[in-house]
């Protein structure tokens, strides 16, 4: 296999052509796209054409599957995906998808391992809006005022899932709630594999930074929130019918833009997680 790389964002997210993951990638084929997808954070694979099988497959060579607490949105024969659209049947929700312009977030920041990597495969698209903005937690860190940093170093943060699903139509279940609750995570965050670090900040699962007041807390939260939306951190993936975009929960955040209800919007997810010994955020 020989691909090609492109860098698409500001200073990371990369379109990677030249492979198919239909056609059962060697596993010097697969070592050689995490490696990219690690360096650029955010990888974009066009022109898919891919079975649940096949997702499933290429999922769990990239780490442990990973299977959402949110079940009444998984695939009906494959619980390993899980449907992300606005698409009903018979009035109920085919998938996961909140109003609007949903807000920046890393993905199960509100469990004690959470999902290293989440994989979306765009089946339907809309013709107005939908993008994916992703923002570059390590480039914010790296930038960071010295008086900014000084006051992150060292901190821990509150994330519920709470936060998020309390305002959705579709909330979480007593018994899923009790695999879910709230935990502390640093708010710097150092990457298992390579030599850097970032913030570790999900804006929609922030309930408080423990050891200050919650004005205190807020304050700062709200400026790290600004920070990290900056231009020129954030990269915005425009959908095709075909892509698969990959990115690294450690070290981007990510949200949607909103678009015309009337318009369909149909995207299957996946994730990973890291090894056990190395799934704890440190």
């Amino acid at each position: 296999m020989t691909i090609t790389v492109r860098e698409v964002g500001p200073g990371f997210a990369a379109e990677i052509t030249g492979i198919d993951l239909s056609s059962a990638p060697t596993d010097a084929d697969i070592e050689q796209l995490r490696n990219v997808w690690m360096e650029n954070k955010v990888a974009i694979l066009p022109n898919q054409s891919l079975s649940d099988e096949d997702l499933i497959d290429f999922t769990k060579r990239m780490g442990p599957l990973f299977v959402h607490v949110r079940s009444m949105f998984h695939s009906p024969n494959h619980p390993e995906i899980m449907i992300v659209s606005n698409l009903k049947e018979d009035g109920r929700a085919l998938g996961a998808l909140g109003d609007g312009d949903l807000g920046w977030h890393t993905d199960q920041c509100y469990t004690a391992k959470p999902c290293w990597a989440t994989l979306l495969y765009g089946i339907e698209v809309p013709a107005d809006g939908g993008n994916t903005n992703f923002a570059d937690l390590c480039a914010a860190y790296e930038a960071l005022p010295d008086d900014l940093r000084a006051e992150v170093e060292g901190k821990r943060v509150v994330y519920s899932v709470l936060a998020e699903t309390v305002s959705k139509k579709s909330p979480l279940s007593a018994e899923q709630r009790a695999r879910t609750p709230d935990v502390t995570q640093p708010l710097v965050r150092k990457h298992p594999y390579l030599d850097r670090k970032a913030l570790y900040v999900s804006p929609n699962h922030y309930v408080r930074i423990e050891g200050m007041s919650q004005a205190d807390s807020d304050r700062l939260f709200r400026r790290l929130a600004d920070w990290i939306g900056q231009e020129k951190f954030v990269y915005s993936h425009d959908w095709r019918v075909g892509d698969i975009v990959l990115w690294d929960n450690t070290s981007v955040v990510h949200r949607r833009d909103a678009f015309p209800s009337t318009q369909r919007r149909f995207l299957k997810r996946t994730g990973f997680h890291l090894p056990d010994e190395l799934s704890v955020p440190v």
